[in-house]
């Protein structure tokens, strides 16, 4: 993100390649196409074209005159491959690029016959139905001790499991996905991983009060924002009615369960992931929480810095710094991000800043001092993790880096925007990224502002084990965090760094994900979807806009829960989501909340 250390994402550890079997190979080459083109190539709507990566039947379709995307049988005549192998796809902007290895499994693949990206596994789950569901989670709640019930609280799958689209591989995604999110919200000491409750390991409970949102009214937030919320008190089922009294009951919570991946996407973005890690309107604030005093360590040389032409997300040079917190083991990292049209951005000749460091005409180095415009934070949570903090030029609080400062085109926040949270882990997959300093050697500044850049800007070896060493650190807490929901069965034995980074594979197949007919019916609950359009009516499928699902077309995830108050099939007005429109119709009723804290403009 915003930080030099995120720019320079490195290529990731390529999987071990795959013998001739053509269900493995097909595994892997949809593994490869998810992690590289996936982003671009999603369907109705993506920037790279109306097919999808993922769906074998888009892949291998010829469209008018054009030859399809592979040819089964031959690696030469398919353009996907081609495109691929010469380094002309991904984008040459995007870092993060496939490996010979992967190349070669794309071609085994489509030699031995583009077999189709069948799982197996997916098509044989057993439907899991909504009384199944709840029943789980009053179950549990009747199980715990008194005083914890109120603490407890659920995240969903189900959705997921039950649509046979969804391979196995990417349930287990979400599933560490969401224990590395929670885990990245939490001021704690401890790793806390999610537990499942059930069998299929589609429903997972969290104890809040082990991470701190049993305070400040933090889960009522998370309840405000919620755009699936449904309660089934008023359901004709009686059954249904008597589960969601029973939770409501137990749990003494007006919403005690959320979808995995809606809260994996939105909670570690803001607002959500301000109010839930607690970011403050101001970095001064944070640093004295931390116990770091950047004017005291600029003086004194205990901070270590470097700087660089550009990055991968920014055409500016930049500077990061490094502090030790005060108070625990970990770091505090900063960057300092300029506009094109800066006056005192090029380091090289202004190495010594900020100049706002200090009061006015009261920096010891105010002619060699850089005037910056933003900058990313990243310091070490109690548990090992990263917090991370996006701020303007005068350190204040911000939600999103400057589009004409940095962008993401990877485009993990659903935009080119990076946002506060979900870029940054997206980025810093294992943490810090190594870095190469060019100014130590290469600035224009003499005399005693010499001597100062060589204190603060150390040489390459002492930054590589200053950056290895918060790696280590990191990746500890993240093996004990996502480890155990990665490594099984086939993968048993891969290491963690050859699995993508699930909060922003997770977040990106949300955002930019789009819902056909059978997604939407898993959505709702429901197995089959002539059953959603039976029980809704096709007249009041095309006055909610969902017309595209009777023509096997699709809706935006954004369509389905975008909030309005307008009331479409009723006369209730109610500023409830698409979704819960939908809900109204078969029997549910929308969940409203209202929260203290500030979660709109």
């Amino acid at each position: 993100v915003l930080l030099g250390v995120c720019l320079l994402c490195v290529a990731p550890v390529a999987p071990a390649l795959a013998q001739d079997d053509p269900k493995l190979l097909a595994s892997q080459a949809r593994g490869i196409l998810r992690q590289y083109c996936h982003r671009c190539h999603h369907g109705a709507g993506s920037e790279g074209g109306e097919f999808d990566v993922l769906k074998h039947a888009d892949l291998v379709a010829k469209v008018g005159d054009d030859p399809p995307w592979v040819v089964a049988g031959k690696p030469d005549e398919s353009y996907l491959f081609q495109r691929i192998v010469k380094n002309q796809m991904p984008p040459k902007n995007i870092p993060e690029r496939p490996l010979a290895p992967d190349g070669e499994i794309l071609r085994k693949w489509i030699a031995t016959g583009a077999a189709p990206f069948i799982d197996e596994a997916a098509n044989k789950r057993k439907f899991i139905t909504l009384q199944e569901t709840l029943t789980a989670i009053r179950d549990h709640l009747r199980a715990a001790p008194r005083d914890q019930r109120l603490h407890l609280r659920f995240f969903t799958l189900t959705h997921l499991h039950n649509n046979p689209a969804v391979p196995d591989e990417d349930l287990r995604l979400v599933r560490a996905a969401l224990s590395k999110a929670i885990n990245s919200l939490s001021w704690k000491p401890e790793i806390e991983r999610p537990a499942a409750i059930d069998k299929a390991e589609t429903v997972f409970v969290v104890d809040v009060s082990k991470l701190d949102w049993d305070k400040n009214d933090l889960w009522e937030a998370v309840m405000s924002a919620y755009p699936y919320g449904l309660k089934y008190s008023n359901h004709p089922n009686e059954e249904l009615q008597k589960l969601d009294d029973d939770i409501r009951e137990l749990s003494g919570c007006r919403l005690s369960l959320v979808r995995a991946d809606w809260f994996v996407a939105t909670a570690t973005r803001p607002p959500l992931y301000h109010i839930l890690l607690q970011i403050p309107q101001h970095a001064g604030t944070l640093e004295r929480r931390l116990g770091v005093n950047i004017r005291e360590n600029f003086e004194n040389d205990k901070l270590a810095r470097a700087a660089f032409p550009k990055s991968g997300v920014s055409g500016q040079n930049r500077m990061v710094e490094r502090h030790p917190l005060g108070n625990r083991a970990g770091s505090y990292w900063k960057s300092y991000d300029f506009k094109p049209d800066s006056g005192r951005a090029k380091l090289t000749r202004f190495p010594l800043g900020p100049l706002n460091l200090y009061p006015k005409n009261a920096h010891p180095f105010s002619g060699q001092a850089f005037v910056h415009d933003g900058g990313e934070i990243i310091f070490t949570l109690p548990n090992g993790l990263q917090g991370y903090m996006l701020v303007n030029g005068n350190d204040e609080r911000i939600d999103e880096g400057p589009i004409q400062v940095v962008s993401d085109a990877l485009k993990t926040s659903g935009t080119p925007g990076i946002f506060t949270g979900v870029s940054c882990m997206a980025c810093h997959k294992h943490g810090m990224i190594p870095l190469k300093d060019t100014l130590r050697d290469t600035h224009s500044v003499f005399g005693d502002t010499e001597k100062k850049v060589r204190r603060l800007y150390p040489d390459e070896k002492r930054m590589n084990e200053i950056v290895q060493d918060d790696e280590k650190r990191f990746l500890e807490s993240l093996e004990k965090c996502i480890g155990p929901f990665l490594r099984v069965g086939p993968d048993a034995r891969k290491a963690l760094k050859e699995f993508a980074e699930p909060v922003g594979e997770v977040a990106r197949t949300y955002r930019l994900g789009y819902l056909d007919a059978k997604a939407i019916a898993c959505e709702l609950d429901l197995e089959d979807p002539k059953t959603l359009i039976s029980k809704i009516g096709e007249t009041n499928l095309k006055r909610l806009g969902l017309d595209p699902l009777l023509k096997g077309g699709v809706i935006s995830r954004l369509e389905w829960e975008s909030l309005d108050d307008a009331p479409v099939l009723s006369s209730v007005s109610v500023n409830s989501s698409l979704m819960q429109k939908v809900g109204l119709v078969l029997g549910y009723t929308p969940v409203e909340v209202t929260s203290r804290h500030k979660l709109g403009p």
